[in-house]
């Protein structure tokens, strides 16, 4: 009986052992601002680095990768600037690869060898010259950036914490599992824009930041912006080393022989209204419209976004939604957490948040393709495809 019952007891004491385990390792597990903060915090200590990304950018009229090698120190020119060295490893377009961006901090180089052209200047030559040009501008101020009355610097955060409090006003961090990237152990964080807290801009396209951090130090590893009517992008290191000292001759550049060079402070810079005529040109293929839309929805903004046509709507209850149209070469890939659906008798994507009420549809048809996504049901969005003419 006494075996029995000590047998009994030390079982009993194992299970509140494990229990307790249980319990003190959900509490010390670092929730994702937990981990924002300390991402922060490691990225304060950072004096220099060295990393190989991996770089894709998929948006309307443009879709582009490729690959560089980076090395950077802070605080390396005169007035805070940082010293650099960019090397184009790999590229979509040939003529980019071998492309190499220095700067020392006071000086940079930019070489091109498919053209061999330098373009090189001083930093102070160049900010004169930006300044000059910016008082020569004329602005609209209304909703613009108020200097005296809308800036605060009491509002500006001073630590992590303040920073990532300030952050969480505007976004849902979540944790999202974690991964490997190149030999790296990463935590994914996933940011959601809180709707109310966006331009309508913003929240009629859609979209979400995906932020990877390293498990040892929480050091960025990279980020990606998905699920946008707008298109998306990624950047990832697959390769971080931080605070392992660089070289100083990685940071200058000889002149090849024979060079192009172009100083850039001689360059023209854009014309304000060169930029807006060349936004409002027509596009190169058959806008379609909508015959059918939410009651009340109406017209409220269009805009041509590289090439993209992209129409906004508003509704009565201050939901609002997007139609976008655009020529482009490369085929919608299947992302994470869509359904295929069939769209105008082709295959397409849908992703919904039942939690906010979004959704995003997007599909091609030939060399077109089409987002509509905002304050929708999956329902309302295809109802809206189905009468586009």
């Amino acid at each position: 009986m006494n075996s029995r019952k000590r047998l009994l007891s030390i079982l009993l004491a194992l299970v509140v052992l494990a229990g307790s385990a249980v319990a003190i390792g959900a509490f010390v597990i670092p929730t994702a601002e937990d981990l924002l903060v300390q991402s922060l915090q490691t990225s304060q200590t950072i004096t220099d680095g060295h990393a190989i990304v991996e770089v894709s950018l998929d948006v309307p009229e443009q879709a582009m990768s490729g690959t560089v090698e980076a090395w950077g120190r802070l605080d390396a020119g005169p007035n805070g600037e940082p010293a650099f060295r960019v090397e184009v490893l790999t590229a979509d377009e040939a003529d980019l690869i071998g492309t190499i961006a220095v700067s020392d901090g006071t000086q940079f180089w930019v070489w091109n060898p498919a053209q061999n052209v330098v373009l090189t200047g001083q930093f102070e030559e160049l900010y004169a010259r930006i300044a000059e040009e910016m008082a020569g501008q004329e602005f609209d101020h209304e909703g613009d950036f108020d200097h005296e009355g809308e800036f605060d610097e009491a509002n500006i955060p001073e630590t992590p914490e303040e920073a990532v409090a300030k952050l969480l006003e505007y976004f849902t961090a979540e944790r999202a599992g974690s991964e490997v990237i190149g030999d790296t152990n990463v935590n994914t964080i996933r940011l959601i824009p809180i709707p109310e807290q966006m331009p309508e801009e913003v929240r009629a396209a859609g979209g979400l930041l995906n932020v990877w951090l390293r498990e040892s130090d929480s050091a960025p590893v990279g980020i990606a912006y998905t699920g946008s009517a707008l298109g998306s992008g990624v950047a990832r290191a697959t390769f971080l080393e931080i605070n392992q000292g660089v070289a100083d001759d990685v940071f200058t550049f000889t002149i090849p022989e024979g060079a192009t060079v172009i100083n850039a402070a001689d360059l023209e810079l854009p014309d304000k209204d060169a930029l807006e005529e060349a936004a409002a040109v027509e596009p190169d293929f058959d806008l379609l419209s909508p015959t059918s839309l939410p009651d009340e929805a109406t017209l409220r903004e269009t805009t041509n976004v590289r090439g993209a046509i992209v129409e906004r709507y508003g509704l009565p209850d201050g939901r609002s939604f997007t139609i976008a149209q655009g020529r482009t070469s490369v085929n919608l890939a299947p992302a994470e957490g869509g359904e295929s659906v069939t769209v105008r008798g082709v295959a397409g994507m849908v992703y919904t948040d039942p939690e906010d009420g979004r959704t995003l549809l997007n599909w091609s048809e030939g060399d077109i393709q089409y987002w509509i996504g905002g304050d929708l049901t999956g329902e309302e969005a295809l109802a809206i495809a189905e009468s586009l003419q």
